[in-house]
């Protein structure tokens, strides 16, 4: 049996050790995992702790599942596009949208092991975390969490950043930001994304989660924003290719 961390969520826990075995290349792109009754047995958990951290990494992108045949690691440049990267309130600024920070938080804490896996540092390492609810005309149209390494604090001023957005603070300070990858889900708000976004527990919202790196591919930010549906809208462009690929169920 696995020795999982104590003090976090045992799907969190799971997840993290899984993560952790995709990105140190232990499990290569394609290759097949373990089974759910493998995992159960390797980490003395349930059935539903299991497919609760499996079904995150399909959402992020991270795992694919393939009916009748399991789950396996994800090709990642089969399951990324190619976009202009903006920062949730550049975005929506993009669109004509007025958009600030009506609630905003800076605190200081230790490093779930998720979000020190998501930038690179040690698990008993600080980081700065931003809550934000960014509204328009009064009315929230987002919740959004970024963690960032400690040593970015200093750079972030809370009256600026009520005003504009983290990129462009740290782009001030000459780091720069060179790329990110994103992934898409919706899921059902719990109690205090509701009360954040002004809409009822269960109601369901799109979950975006974001790891931005610099120019050294070093992580910079990792973000987890939650938007409700009516006020955002996500379209890309398509281009078929003629070869035949296989679909992924």
């Amino acid at each position: 049996m696995t020795q999982l961390r104590s003090g976090y969520p045992l799907y969190l826990q799971v997840k993290t050790w899984l993560l952790e075995r995709i990105e140190s290349g232990e499990w290569p792109e394609g290759s097949l995992i373990p089974s759910e009754s493998e995992l159960i047995t390797t980490h003395n958990v349930s059935r539903t702790t299991i497919r609760q951290a499996l079904l995150d990494l399909v959402a992020s992108g991270h795992l694919v599942r393939k009916q009748g045949r399991g789950t396996y690691v994800a090709k990642r440049e089969q399951l990324f596009t190619s976009s202009p990267l903006y920062g949730f309130r550049e975005e929506l600024e993009l669109y004509g949208r007025s958009a600030y920070a009506c609630e905003l938080t800076i605190e200081v804490e230790d490093a779930t092991p998720d979000v020190a896996l998501h930038l690179r540092i040690p698990t008993d390492a600080k980081v700065a975390r931003i809550s934000r609810t960014i509204c328009e005309n009064g009315d929230p149209i987002m919740a959004d969490i970024s963690y960032l390494p400690h040593e970015i604090l200093p750079l972030i001023d809370e009256p600026t950043l009520r005003k504009t957005s983290i990129y462009s603070i740290l782009e001030s300070h000459g780091i720069s930001i060179a790329a990110g990858e994103q992934a898409i889900s919706a899921v059902n708000a719990d109690e205090e994304t509701a009360k954040a976004i002004h809409c009822q527990p269960g109601d369901a919202v799109l979950y975006v989660e974001r790891v931005t790196r610099d120019k050294m591919g070093q992580p910079i930010e990792y973000s987890i924003a939650k938007y409700r549906p009516k006020f955002y809208d996500y379209r890309v462009r398509l281009t078929r290719k003629m070869e035949r690929e296989e679909i992924s169920e």
